[in-house]
């Protein structure tokens, strides 16, 4: 509030002494000079607030745009950074149930008669490469091969022995605690 009255204050004085200055001058050639280097005056006064903002906070001003503009490089840095790790992340795990269910497929044909049609692989969050597994949930299917199945008559195990042997073979098999492995077994008729 001081700087906006003392600059008003200052435009009246100066156009109080602007007026005195052209009364006191005579008519001439000389008059114009002068009226041109007051009005010029005037200007410099008018704008005066607006050079008292830009004077001495110029280099504040660059160190804070500069700040602001290092600042916004270095968080797409790091956005970009993060997308690229998910996406590295999300490739590794694709790669890992691929090569798991690659490793496990052959096997358990021939052992149990099943095709393996998905294996999901939940991991933990760590920077380590490969990620640590914590679970694997292996979606099971019984081959059809034939038309026909022939009828057998014999006591089969329980679903989740049977959940816990194939569990047990495909840890064996993966080298992973057999807790970490979910069986969903999808029987076709």
């Amino acid at each position: 509030m001081g700087l906006l009255t003392e600059w008003i204050s200052h435009l009246i004085t100066f156009i109080l002494l602007a007026v005195v200055i052209e009364l006191i001058l005579p008519n001439g050639s000389f008059q114009k000079y002068v009226k041109m280097v007051v009005g010029l005056l005037f200007i410099f006064i008018l704008f005066s607030p607006l050079l008292h903002l830009f004077h001495g906070n110029v280099d504040t001003w660059f160190a804070s745009i500069q700040r602001q503009q290092n600042e916004t490089i270095e968080n797409d840095i790091e956005r970009k950074k993060k997308e690229i790790q998910a996406s590295q992340r999300a490739y590794i795990l694709e790669q890992m149930a691929v090569q798991l269910k690659n490793t496990a497929a052959e096997e358990l044909m021939r052992t149990y008669g099943l095709t393996v049609t998905d294996v999901s692989l939940t991991i933990g969050e760590s920077d380590q490469i490969p990620p640590p597994i914590e679970a694997i949930t292996v979606e099971l299917a019984e081959e059809a091969t034939s038309v026909v199945k022939p009828i057998r008559i014999q006591s089969s195990p329980s679903t989740t022995e049977q959940h816990d042997d194939i569990a047990r073979f495909l840890a064996h098999m993966w080298e992973v605690d057999p807790e970490m492995i979910t069986i969903h077994l999808e029987r076709r008729e």
